[in-house]
This record gives C-alpha cells, structure tokens and sequence, in this order.
C-alpha cells in the first residue's frame, strides 16, 4: 500500500507539472502569434469590376474605390495623363508649351514621330490654325504591364474640336481614341529647371493611337 501511495503522488505532480507546462507554452504561442501580426501589414482585397464596351468591345477595370491604389500608380496615372493631354490637347496659345512639355517627357524616337507630325500639312497648327481647339478628356488608364516603375498602359480619351471660344463644333463629333503608352522613370533632365516641369524623370518610349469604332459622341 505504501508503494502504491508514492506512486500516485508521483503522478499526481507529474500531472501538476505538465499542466504548468501547457499553460507557459500555450502563452508562448499566443505572444508569438501576436509578435508577428503586429510585424505583418494587413492585406486587403481590392474589389474591381471588368467593364466592357457594348460598341466597341474595349474592356477596363473599375475599381471600387481608388483608396486601394498604391501610390506607385496613382503617380503613373498623374504622368500618363498629363502626357497624352499635352501631346493630343491644342490651343493656339499654348501650342508652344505643350510641344516643349512633349519633346521634356519623350524620349528621342518617340518625340521625333511627334514633332514630324505637327510640321506636317496635317499638324494641329495647320489644320486648325488660331480659330478651332481640340479638349481632350481622359475616359480612364489600363494598364497591360506595370513592375519597376516601367510599363505600358492603355490611355482612354475622347477628343473634341471646339471654336475659338470653347464651344463644342456641332458637325464634329468628339471622338474617342486609344492611346497605347510605354513608359519609365528613366529620363534625366537635360538643362537646368527641367527638373520642376518633370521632376520623377518620366519618359516615353513608345506611343501610338488607334481610334475606337462604333462610338458615338466620345461614349
């Protein structure tokens, strides 16, 4: 009777013992779980619809909202903008200014095309002259490849020639176009005070326009 009574005290503390045990490794677990969520960013899903072009069939992504955009993109988007604005926007006035902020932002080949064009009999200031202006509104951006601060994307306008007083010319319909954009942040400036017009070093390396058809009305 002896043996057996020091046997179930033994394990009676055996049992006490593992018990503490459990309890210290448990908290263990759970600091340690808590250590590393603590170091770990919450991940969130960024909800996005594919929107398709009943007319012609162009797809883009609508995003719920743009808190979810990374500010890399958000500064792609700003420069893409920007740039097809000045390159497809005209106005008499200021034809000069946007013709420098094209050949600042494109690289060689690039603003060669640009600058070919606009020289040409069908440029902007032969065609239009000092009496009509082109708007150019921007529908949306898609990106088809974007790492590094590189990419290509796919800028969406709608252009509409207007009087010399910025009213609508009613026997020309705005129409919508495809801008195609490559690009990076590889374009150093050349000459002192290029720097503030262009200071991410923005720069084009390709760009060409296709029109949409079947879009009535810039829609």
């Amino acid at each position: 009777r002896f043996f057996e009574k020091n046997i179930a005290a033994e394990e009676k503390a055996k049992t006490k013992r593992a018990t503490r045990l459990n309890y210290v490794f448990g908290a263990i677990a759970v600091m340690s779980v808590a250590a590393v969520m603590g170091l770990t960013p919450l991940k969130t899903v960024q909800l996005g619809l594919v929107r398709v072009d009943n007319n012609s069939g162009y797809t883009d992504v609508v995003w719920a909202d743009d808190k979810g955009k990374p500010p890399e993109q958000i500064d792609d988007e700003f420069w893409l903008s920007t740039y097809v604005r000045f390159r497809e926007s005209y106005n008499f006035s200021s034809h000069d200014a946007e013709f420098g902020m094209v050949e600042l932002m494109s690289y060689g080949e690039t603003f060669t095309e640009y600058r070919n064009f606009q020289l040409s009999s069908k440029g902007y200031l032969e065609v239009l002259g000092t009496n009509r202006q082109i708007r150019t509104d921007i529908n949306n951006i898609n990106f088809l490849e974007r790492k590094d601060r590189e990419g290509t994307a796919q800028v969406r306008i709608t252009k509409t020639v207007l009087d010399r007083n910025g009213t609508p010319d009613p026997q020309l319909a705005p129409v919508t176009w495809v801008a195609t954009v490559t690009y990076d942040y590889k374009n150093p400036a050349k000459k002192a005070g290029d720097q503030w017009l262009n200071p991410r070093g923005f720069g084009v390396k390709a760009y060409t326009m296709t029109q949409e058809v079947g879009v009535s009305n810039g829609k």
